[in-house]
């Protein structure tokens, strides 16, 4: 496993940015298919790329799945683009960090070999991102995603969204429903429409005050329209522990693998 840190000057947000990358060169036994099958992944509001990957195990399923990890760092952002303020997140992780790290890395160019994933706020902005990038990513994976963040300050007023926060993102609530920032309507449309749409992966902890209650409604109402997702749910909080229990699913899902079947590492 190589393990490395890439710094550059991001021409979406204008300012250096910091990636965080795994690239599995040991395979563990298991051939590694080369260029490389990537996974960009998307931490949670208030969570970084350090973060990720200290509390979750992307350098171990890295190896074990044979597929590549780059980390962004969305800075409570919710990924979306911000152009007034040269701040564009959406661009960021849908085209520029792609575009980079395959100019400098053994990545592959496949949109069958191109994964998003992400935890909380990054589940977010995994399936905004994945739905307005559908061309360049295959399979999108959301853990515990704030689908509807109005909502969950609804709830959990002390969760740590306020109004004037969500509206200085999204622009109101009014904004937030209309556009493709509403995962549900988009997903719907999308696929009444017809149009190109990655294979998604949703789950969340029964237990999880903050977003449980839209996730299951997000997927059963997808469901119902015949929208093909995958929904698991377990018993879990808005937590660290949670997500790290589904990083095998995650992997297994994105990559094709059977789950189960490849999550041990045995030392030669």
């Amino acid at each position: 496993m190589a393990h490395m840190k890439l710094e550059y000057k991001s021409a979406a947000l204008t300012r250096g940015v910091s990636l965080e990358i795994f690239l599995p060169t040991d395979g563990w036994g298991a051939e590694v298919p080369f260029p490389y099958r990537t996974l960009y992944f998307l931490p949670g509001y208030s969570g970084d790329s350090d973060e990720i990957y200290t509390y979750l195990s992307m350098r171990r399923q890295s190896d074990l799945k044979g597929v590549a990890v780059v980390i962004v760092n969305g800075d409570n952002s919710f990924y979306v683009d911000h152009p007034q303020r040269n701040m564009n997140y959406s661009t960021f992780v849908g085209k520029e960090v792609v575009e980079m790290t395959r100019k400098l890395l053994p990545l592959s160019h496949k949109r069958e070999d191109t994964y998003l994933a992400g935890v909380s706020m990054g589940g977010y902005g995994t399936l905004l991102n994945g739905m307005r990038y559908a061309d360049t990513f295959g399979r999108i994976a959301a853990m515990s995603p704030a689908i509807d963040t109005y909502e969950v300050h609804e709830n959990q007023p002390d969760a740590g969204f306020s109004i004037e926060l969500l509206d200085n993102i999204f622009g109101s609530r009014e904004e937030f429903l209309a556009g493709d920032t509403n995962l549900t309507k988009t997903y719907l449309d999308a696929f009444e429409k017809k149009e190109l749409m990655p294979e998604v992966y949703v789950t969340c902890g029964r237990q999880d005050r903050l977003v449980y209650e839209q996730d299951k409604r997000f997927a059963e109402e997808l469901q119902k329209a015949g929208v093909p997702i995958v929904y698991q749910e377990s018993d879990g909080d808005h937590e660290t522990d949670f997500w790290e229990g589904k990083m095998d699913a995650v992997f297994s899902f994105l990559t094709g693998i059977p789950e189960g079947s490849r999550n041990k590492i045995v030392l030669p």
